[in-house]
């Protein structure tokens, strides 16, 4: 069994659908590039080797900076824990153009997501290879 694990500081960004507009694909927005980035380079630097591939487990932390006045005592408000994953995900893989650390998010078979506030923001990642019967 294989684990990867590693905190990645900085803001979360969450990442909306893919739009498509005449057959092209609208650009990503700089601060999510670099926060995807950013998670390539960390995990990448915990794991330099061939990306990971078949079954995986996931597990991410968001910690998210509490406001002033915080509604509740956890983060229920956006950004949504679905768009933060996606962030995450994608900057995991392994594009045509980029190294990740898995081939595929499709090997990805299970995954928690959590967002808790915190006042160093960041996202805590957990990759686990899982063993064949």
């Amino acid at each position: 069994m294989k684990l990867i694990h590693a905190f990645i500081p900085g803001k979360p960004i969450p990442q909306g659908s893919v739009n498509v507009y005449g057959g092209r694909v609208v650009s990503v927005k700089p601060e999510l590039r670099k926060w995807r980035d950013s998670i390539r380079a960390a995990l990448l630097a915990k794991h330099p080797g061939e990306p990971l591939d078949g079954p995986l487990s996931v597990s991410l932390v968001f910690q998210i900076r509490p406001p002033q006045k915080p509604r509740w005592h956890l983060p229920a408000v956006k950004p949504d824990a679905d768009k933060l994953t996606r962030a995450v995900f994608d900057a995991l893989s392994t594009t045509a153009t980029q190294q990740g650390v898995i081939t595929d998010d499709a090997r990805i078979t299970s995954y928690s997501a959590a967002k808790v506030y915190h006042h160093t923001p960041g996202v805590f990642v957990t990759i686990t290879q899982q063993e064949a019967p």
